[in-house]
């Protein structure tokens, strides 16, 4: 993401609108995948435990909002094994008749976009989820999703799937399972080289017209737009695209780290100005694709590199 240019937005829209915890997080592998319903996204146990949240002194390209660093504890809960999926969205709304918030072109048209032929972000009409700008496949991290249309989406999973406590993840949540016991810059270590087998971002692949990135990686995956989910290596804890593809919506609102919960519990405050979102995309170079970063967007932001990966509260 372009996060200088995509910001101002980000203001527009926001105005708008008692476990047994292991000593190490690393030591407790995540549970298997399960899938709850026919609708439902696939999804992984997360085990319970303790991390530090937040870049330490001396890593590259971290950003004063990953600051200070503290230690938080996290319950054990449920999270997406993969972002959710074109095809899943789909079915979400044929079921339910729900139209998101680019079709009904709530405070701005459609979505916002940066497409080759026209390089440069901007609200764009008729783009959504169903067109955002190239043809997607089914497999493909949805995107043109705003905060609350996921809020939608999870709110109808827990009446389908039978199961409750569906939901979007928290901010420590996401951090803790992207990190999967880890405490690099990326999940898997600290060498660049390894990025185009783990992650979606900007690289050598050539796009429409042949266009190129000026801050490619050096290695190409074959992918200029998303990728199908599940197409890169997964972390420790068998998640796939934690960093790259689409950035994710979480459930906290964009506030300094200085205050927050250390339960692992969403930070949210009435009025709050923006929600976060995490991992990075398709767009973005490697200095943003870190465990650490955050950026925020207005609730009701939608582009065409952001979508979501769903969580569950699991029962005690």
């Amino acid at each position: 993401m372009h996060k200088m240019l995509i910001a101002v937005w980000a203001v527009v829209a926001a105005l708008q609108c008692a476990p047994a915890w292991p000593a190490d997080a690393a030591s407790a592998p995540a549970g298997g995948a399960t899938r709850g319903c026919d609708a439902c996204p696939e999804m992984v146990s997360i085990p319970g435990g303790e991390f530090v949240m937040g870049s330490p002194a001396g890593e590259r390209d971290r950003d004063d909002d990953e600051l200070p660093q503290r230690q938080v504890r996290v319950k054990p809960f449920a999270l997406g094994k993969t972002e959710v999926t074109v095809a899943q969205w789909r079915q979400f709304t044929l079921a339910s008749g729900y139209l998101t918030e680019a079709e009904r072109n709530l405070y701005e048209p459609g979505c916002f976009t940066w497409e080759p032929q026209r390089p440069e972000w901007a609200w764009r009409a008729g783009r959504s989820w169903r067109d955002p700008g190239w043809g997607q496949k089914d497999d493909e991290p949805v995107v043109c999703i705003s905060w609350s249309d996921a809020q939608a989406y999870v709110r109808w999973l827990d009446q389908r799937s039978g199961v409750k406590g569906w939901r979007l993840p928290t901010e420590a949540e996401w951090e803790y399972a992207a990190r999967a016991g880890s405490t690099t810059r990326w999940p898997w270590g600290d060498d660049a080289d390894l990025l185009c087998e783990h992650s979606n971002g900007t690289d050598r692949t050539k796009g429409p017209n042949s266009r190129t990135w000026n801050d490619a990686r050096v290695c190409r995956d074959g992918h200029w737009y998303t990728a199908p989910v599940g197409r890169y290596r997964p972390n420790a804890w068998g998640l796939h695209d934690m960093l790259g593809n689409v950035w994710e919506w979480v459930q906290d609102c964009y506030l300094p780290y200085t205050g927050a919960p250390n339960d692992g519990s969403a930070h949210e405050t009435r009025g709050c100005k923006g929600r976060v979102v995490r991992g990075g995309a398709w767009d973005d170079h490697i200095d943003v694709l870190r465990s650490a970063e955050r950026f925020w967007l207005g609730a009701g932001n939608r582009n065409n590199n952001i979508g979501l990966r769903v969580a569950r509260t699991l029962p005690p």
